[in-house]
Formats: C-alpha cells, sequence, structure tokens
C-alpha cells in the first residue's frame, strides 16, 4: 500500500488509464478513514503490482490528472486521522466497536511496540520489517522525536536498522508514560482477585487487543501469531514474559481464567471474555466505583418470614447455616413463581447481609452468556472472601450446572463439583428442577430445599398484601378466588399489579389471575366453589358422614385413605372437599386429564409427583374417578395399563398424608387396590325427608306432596335443576319437580320407592 501524497498510475500498455492519490487507500476504490468513495470504474487500485491484468506501478514522473479527479480535490478530503485510522473490527465480528486511542494509549502502544521488537532476532526483524513498521506508522503522535514512517520508502536492508532506533527512541521516552483510564481499572481488578504484574499485563492486552485495533495489527505482523485469537507465543514478546510463563498463567485453573476473564478454544487460542470488555468498558474512576458495579445492590424481598413457614424445619435449617459464615451451598429447587428468589433476599436481610445476584445482566441489560456470570461469580468470591455481610446467589442456575459436556467450555464434571465445594462464602444456587442434577453436584450441596406451591391460607395472605401495597380496594369474594387460583405467588402478584394497571376492578384482576394461570398450566382453572354448601347430613351413606369427619380430625396420623363410591352426584367430592376443610387442608385434586400421559412412563411419573406434591404441600390429594387407574389388573390388554396400576398401589403404600379417591364404580377397582384403602364407604341415593329438605333450600318453595316424584335424587340432580331454574327464572314446585324425575331417569335410576 502506498501512503502519502504520491500518485498511482494504472496503466494499460503504455497509456495512463485513471490515477489517485493513495492516502492511506485500504479499499477498492475509497481512501482514508472517512471512507470517501471515488467514481465506480476500471483501473482503481489498492497499491503495486498486477489488478485484473493491469499493471500498477508507482511514477516517477507527474502525470496530469484528469479533469474530474483533480489534485486539488484528493487534498480536499480528509487526510489519515493522526490519532489511529479506524476500520471495521473484523476480530469480534462487529460486537465490540473499537475505541479511539488517547495519547496516552498511543505511547503505551509505542512502548509496546518497542519491547516486542526489541526480542527479534534480526531475521525475524528482516522477515517482519515492512509489517513492523507499517504498525508502527499506525499510531499518530504529535511528537518530532517519533517521526511518522511509510514503510513503502525504506529499503529492506535498511528497516531492521530504523526498527532498532525507533524501539530505542520510544523506550527513552518511556518516562513520560502515564496510568491510562484501562491501566487503572485493570490494576484495580487485579487487586480484587488477586492478580500480579504479568497477569495484569496479560489481562491488559486481552483487553486492548478487543479496545484498539492497531494492538490486533500488531499481533498480526509478530512471530507465532496464528489468526484473530491470541497464543502464548504472541502474547510473550509484548508483555515480557516467555511463552511457558504466559502459558501457566492461562491455564484453566490460574486466576486468569478461572476469574472468567479470559476464554480458551480446543485450539489453544485465547480470547477476551465478554466480561473482562464489559469491565474494561465500565469507565470506574476509582476502585469503590468498580466494586459498585461489580457488586449491585438487591432490591428488598416482598415477602415475610412468616410467608414460608410451610417450609418447615428446613428454613430453620438454612438460616443457622447462612448465620455460621461457613462457606456452605444450598439448593432451592421448585416450580417457577413459588418464591425461591424472595426466599434468598430474605434470608440474607435475616442473618444481616446483603444478598448478591451473580450474572443477572450483561453490559447492555441484556441476559449474559453462561460465561460472564461464571466469571461474575468468581468475581464475586474473590471480592467477599473474609467478608461476612455479603451472600452469594446464583439465580436460575439451571445453564451453569445443567449444560451437557459439549457445552461446559471444556470443563469436566469435577469442575462443576469443584465449582459447588469450592464455595468461599454461603452460596445459594436456585433451579427449577433439581432431578436433572448430575447426583454428584447433589451431594455436594450442605442443604437442599423444596419449594412447592403455598398454601391457600399463605396465598391469601399474600395477595392481602399486594392488594394492599397496590392501593386496590376489592371485596373477600374476590380475594378468596384470587387466592384458590392454582398459581404461584409470583402469578397472583403480577395479576394485582396488572388489575391496578387496568382501573382495579374485581373482575380485572379475576381476569388477569384466570388469563396468567391458563398461560402456564395449558387449561382453564376450574370454577371456584364457595364452601358453605354441604352438609353431610343431607347425603346417604353407609356410615355415619359427621362422625366419620370428627373421627379423622381427631386421628393422630394425617396417613389414611378412603374410597368414596356410589352413583355419580351423591356428594362424594363435595363430603371429600368438607373433609379437607374440617381437617384445615388444601385439597389438591387430580383427573384423568392431569394424570394421563401418552407416552410410555409418562402417567406413572404425573401419579408420582402428584403425591409427592401433596406430601410435600401437607394437602389432602383427590383423585376423581379413579377407576380410571384403578382397573382390574386381570382385565388389562396392554402393559401399560398394568403398571398404571402397580404405581398407584406402591404411592398409597407410602403414605404421609391424607389421600381420597372416588369411583362410580367399585366393582371394576382391582382387589389389590380396594384392599389398600384404610376407610371405604358407599353413597346412596337421596331418601324422600333428605330430598324434601333439598328442595326447600335450593329453591326456597315447598316441595309438591307427590312423594313419588322424588325418588332415587342425588344432590348433583338437585344442583342441575337449580341452575337451570335461576336461567329460565321458573319457581313453579311442579316443573321443578318434574325436571328433578327427568334428570333422575337420564342417569339411569329405576324410580323405586325408598324405604319399607
Amino acid at each position: 500500500m502506498f501512503t502519502g501524497p504520491d500518485l498511482l498510475i494504472v496503466l494499460e500498455g503504455d497509456q495512463p488509464l485513471v490515477h489517485a492519490a493513495s492516502c492511506g487507500c485500504r479499499r477498492l476504490g475509497g481512501f482514508d478513514a472517512e471512507r470517501v468513495w471515488l467514481p465506480a470504474g476500471p483501473g482503481f487500485a489498492l497499491g503495486a503490482g498486477q489488478w485484473k491484468g493491469r499493471q500498477i506501478c508507482r511514477p516517477t514522473w507527474q502525470v496530469k490528472p484528469r479533469p474530474f479527479l483533480t489534485h486539488s480535490t484528493f487534498m480536499n478530503f480528509p487526510m489519515r486521522n493522526r490519532k489511529a485510522l479506524r476500520r471495521r473490527n473484523n476480530y469480534s465480528h462487529g460486537l465490540h466497536q473499537p475505541a479511539s486511542i488517547s495519547d496516552g494509549e498511543a505511547i503505551r502502544f509505542r512502548l509496546a511496540w518497542a519491547d516486542a521488537v526489541s526480542r527479534l532476532s534480526p531475521l525475524m526483524l528482516n522477515r517482519h520489517g515492512e509489517g513492523l513498521l507499517s504498525v508502527f506508522s499506525r499510531v499518530k503522535i504529535d511528537d518530532a522525536d517519533l517521526p511518522d514512517i511509510d514503510a513503502a520508502d525504506i529499503k529492506p536492508s535498511d528497516r531492521p536498522a530504523l526498527i532498532k532506533e525507533l524501539a530505542s527512541a520510544c523506550r527513552n521516552r518511556s518516562g513520560r508514560v502515564r496510568k491510562s483510564e484501562l491501566d487503572r481499572i485493570i490494576g484495580w481488578l487485579g487487586e480484587l482477585l488477586g492478580l500480579d504484574s504479568l497477569d495484569q499485563a496479560i489481562v491488559s492486552l486481552f483487553a486492548r487487543v478487543n479496545l484498539f485495533e492497531e494492538w490486533q495489527e500488531l499481533l498480526d505482523v509478530l512471530p507465532g501469531n496464528r489468526g484473530s485469537h491470541l497464543t502464548p507465543a504472541a502474547i510473550a514478546p509484548i508483555v515480557g514474559a516467555t511463552s511457558n510463563a504466559v502459558d501457566c498463567r492461562l491455564h484453566i485453573s490460574a486466576p486468569i481464567c478461572r476469574g472468567g476473564l479470559v476464554e480458551r478454544d480446543s485450539d489453544g487460542e485465547y480470547s477476551a471474555a465478554n466480561y473482562l470488555l464489559r469491565i474494561a468498558r465500565s469507565g470506574a474512576r476509582s476502585k469503590a466505583q468498580l466494586v459498585r458495579t461489580l457488586m449491585p445492590r438487591s432490591s428488598r424481598s416482598s415477602l415475610r418470614w412468616t410467608d414460608f413457614d410451610h417450609l418447615g424445619i428446613p428454613r430453620e435449617i438454612a438460616e443457622k447455616l447462612v448465620s455460621s459464615g461457613e462457606p456452605v451451598s444450598i439448593l432451592l429447587h421448585g416450580p417457577p413463581g413459588t418464591g425461591k428468589t424472595e426466599f434468598a433476599r430474605l434470608l440474607a436481610s435475616r442473618v444481616g447481609a446483603q444478598a448478591l445476584f451473580a450474572g443477572e445482566a450483561d453490559e447492555s441489560g441484556r441476559e449474559p452468556h453462561r460465561r460472564e456470570r461464571l466469571a461474575h461469580l468468581m468475581t464475586l468470591r474473590a471480592i467477599t472472601r473474609g467478608d461476612q455481610k455479603h451472600l452469594i446467589v446464583m439465580d436460575e442456575a439451571d445453564d451453569v450446572l445443567l449444560l451437557d459436556p459439549e457445552e461446559r467450555g471444556h470443563r469436566s464434571k469435577l469442575w462443576l463439583n469443584n465449582l459447588v465445594e469450592g464455595a468461599e462464602r454461603p452460596t445459594i444456587w436456585i433451579i427449577n428442577e433439581p432431578r436433572r442434577l448430575e447426583e454428584s453436584l447433589v451431594r455436594r450441596m450442605d442443604l437442599a430445599i423444596e419449594f412447592p406451591k403455598p398454601s391457600q391460607a399463605v396465598r391469601e395472605g399474600i395477595v392481602r398484601r399486594h392488594i394492599r401495597k397496590e392501593r386496590l380496594k376489592l371485596t373477600d369474594d374476590t380475594v378468596a378466588r384470587l387466592a384458590s387460583l392454582p398459581a404461584a405467588p409470583a402469578i397472583l402478584a403480577s395479576a394485582i399489579r396488572g388489575a391496578r394497571r387496568a382501573g382495579g376492578a374485581d373482575c380485572e384482576v379475576l381476569a388477569i389471575g384466570n388469563e396468567l394461570v391458563s398461560a402456564v398450566s395449558g387449561q382453564r382453572p376450574s370454577a371456584f366453589r364457595t364452601s358453605s354448601v354441604y352438609d353431610p347430613a343431607l347425603s346417604v351413606a353407609d356410615a355415619d358422614l359427621a362422625q366419620l369427619g370428627s373421627r379423622l380430625r381427631q386421628a393422630g396420623s394425617p396417613a389414611w385413605s378412603l374410597l368414596l363410591s356410589g352413583p355419580s352426584g351423591t356428594g362424594k367430592s363435595a363430603y371429600a372437599r368438607h373433609l379437607a376443610n374440617l381437617l384445615g387442608m388444601e385439597a389438591i385434586e387430580k383427573r384423568g386429564s392431569d394424570l394421563l400421559n401418552p407416552f410410555v412412563g409418562g402417567t406413572e411419573q404425573l401419579m408420582a409427583e402428584a403425591f409427592h406434591e401433596a406430601a410435600r404441600s401437607g394437602a389432602m390429594l383427590l383423585i376423581d374417578e379413579a377407576d380410571d387407574f384403578l382397573a382390574k389388573r386381570a382385565e388389562a390388554v396392554r402393559g401399560w395399563e398394568r403398571s398404571m396400576v402397580n404405581e398407584m398401589l406402591r404411592q398409597m403404600e407410602g403414605l404421609r398424608f391424607p389421600f381420597v379417591a372416588t369411583t362410580n364404580h367399585a366393582e371394576m377397582l382391582d382387589p389389590a387396590a380396594q384392599r389398600r384403602f384404610t376407610i371405604r364407604v358407599t353413597f346412596q341415593t337421596l331418601d324422600p325427608r333428605r330430598a324434601h329438605a333439598l328442595f326447600e333450600r335450593y329453591f326456597s318453595v315447598m316441595c309438591p306432596p307427590q312423594q313419588a316424584s322424588l325418588i332415587d335424587l342425588t344432590p348433583g340432580d338437585f344442583a342441575v335443576v337449580a341452575a337451570r331454574a335461576r336461567l329460565l327464572a321458573v319457581r313453579e314446585p311442579t316443573v321443578l319437580a318434574k325436571w328433578l324425575r327427568e334428570e333422575a331417569e337420564a342417569r339411569g335410576a329405576t324410580g323405586r320407592p325408598i324405604g319399607f
């Protein structure tokens, strides 16, 4: 490439076609840092040689320019920038745009250039002389003692001597070098991470190669470079160390790589991590400001310690472990939105510490890469070493602990094990699904706490607190309906917040809550049921339902099972919910749509999860239409029909909580299943006395005198007819009695009078 005001001549035969001032031209058809494009045409070239069969030569005689390309035209264009000639940073693929180099950085660059060339042999200087001089001239300094050099003007035999003279002149002026902003930031970072002077020099080089294009060009012309990434051989002459010494400092267990500042690829080449560039661009003016950048403050928890009473003893153990100050690791796992992150914040404040969340966002506010999150984790560990006032939290740690071996950045399972064990401060790991973790990782946790969905009472308390926070006025019925949604507390809080923005009406908060639950679960939530209707005295069974409920409430152990069988609509499910209210428990209801899965083993897994959820929540599990899962194995045709029954029987053997199953066809159940139930109750249709009582309760009118019309009815029949009567505004007793008789006949009732 020709530089300076000389002219390039493109010849075809003996006739000049076109000429242009080179002016640092770097691309065909254009020149200078401003990228001003010349008119397109044949003959525009980059330098001496051959181009499309045309000879390009440096003239020794003047050629009169063509009218549309005069010399004065070129002189009016901006010349090469005196600081640095910029171009696209291909090394970072446009992700990290190069910064303008300051005078301090320019002096440091030339000093590094001098140190690098002074270690080269005469043979290397002769071989790479033109490139070294060209790179030297790329950085301009207002200094008469260090003139600009045009490498093309220097004879090859004169280059080594000139390079030595320039290097000596640069070293003589090294007293003028002052620490730049980047030097200060890397120095503070080195103090925090325990990096010595050589480590800091290596880290500074990686940062400068990405931030300032001239440094990459210097590496390109030095021996030992193998491309855009750095190797120890290329780094060594610039930092003034041997290649072996640099290689040791870049080992995966060394502070530089362990801190996530540098990344290594499979070819043994290194590149600066995004995390390092984030720190280099932080613009910190002091060490304290850099620490604040690396340790962002966490918001306070919106929940209370009592909101996690359902965690039981593990909650208290976690507090003791964290308050001990020992380097413990605690695993918090459970469905999204169950309060794991809020518990981590609350736990930190409970012991008088501040929660530090590792790798929540990158410098652009976007989700950081796994390596950035790990780098931030290592930095926090180094900063908080010996500090009793901070608790490190790795939220959403799934991407850190659950990646495939190919994606672990050449870190083995042993490295992940050491990552968990190597905590120097209490560390909390938060994930959603622990079963995907390696068993070796779980064994190294000091405590694991599962976060189930809280009980109805806890959810109602959280709902009321958020209502007060958003300054809404909602009715008690709306609060009960919202808390009854099968949703995590975070979803309920979102519904309240959204309702406040939409106007704050009761219907709006319920609509938002239902839609969020539907989006999360994939199905519409069940209709809300009021808890004021059921009366066991109005149901007919082969046992005293009221007395049974009283005795179960007084039972010393909750590990019992109850089978409720009988015709549809006789109140089996309603009685199960009544029992849950009587025992002060929440009823977790599961149906076929919740448990049946089309994949092999899927139904069995969902069954196990349902039993586990009830046990962890201290709730009653109610499986409606249990004959779908407990059919006779002797009549099974496929293997999964038998394995489904076997799984249900295994779960029933290890009960730790109340389990209620309902069925319309007890005779279809597997004999072994019937024997597994602690208590079996058979429901029957209503007798005339109870039928008359329900008639007056539902319709507020006297029952018609014909008793025969109220035979073989069920409470479900009355509920259906009552809904129809409200819809059509019908109150005539005879019409209502007729509808009841039709419901019984549609259900298959015989119509035979009940009693003697």
